[in-house]
């Protein structure tokens, strides 16, 4: 188990209790400092009242905890954004009608890049109309990065 599998599973029934969807987790490190980004969202959105909350409540128990011992780094807590990550069955279940852009692992129609509106996502498999290739399938486990597109013009 990696460090942001372990992470998650530590937070998230915190998350839970207080209505709050994690929607990724990032831990890296930049100019030699440890950074963990965690990316949150609810009904109606996310204030930064939320973001200041989760952070103090996600910070003690990330510091009582045995997940990040001896490390030094530093807690970033913020919405995904307008265009944000899709990673969740449940998050694309949700954005079904949303333009969406989508990177596949393998190859389909000879492309691993597709643009356009999410149609429907069933049976561990999404629909989407392309604007190349018009309505292709996708399986979940071929989507290496999804988001939402909402600077888009089709």
């Amino acid at each position: 188990m990696n460090k942001i599998e372990e992470i998650k599973i530590l937070l998230d029934p915190i998350a839970k209790i207080s209505s709050i969807e994690i929607v990724d987790i990032q831990y890296v490190k930049e100019n030699g400092v440890w950074i963990l980004r965690i990316f949150i969202d609810k009904d109606g959105g996310v204030t930064i009242s939320d973001c200041e909350n989760i952070s103090n409540v996600f910070g003690v128990i990330l510091d009582e905890s045995n997940v990040l011992k001896n490390s030094y780094y530093i807690l970033e807590i913020s919405s995904p954004g307008l265009n944000r990550v899709l990673k969740k069955k449940e998050s694309f279940k949700r954005f079904i009608g949303s333009v969406v852009r989508i990177q596949t692992f393998e190859l389909i129609n000879n492309q691993r890049n597709f643009l356009g509106k999410l149609l429907d996502f069933k049976n561990n498999k999404l629909k989407i109309d392309d604007v190349t290739n018009g309505i292709v399938g996708i399986k979940f486990l071929n989507i290496k990065k999804a988001n939402v597109v909402t600077d888009h013009s089709i």
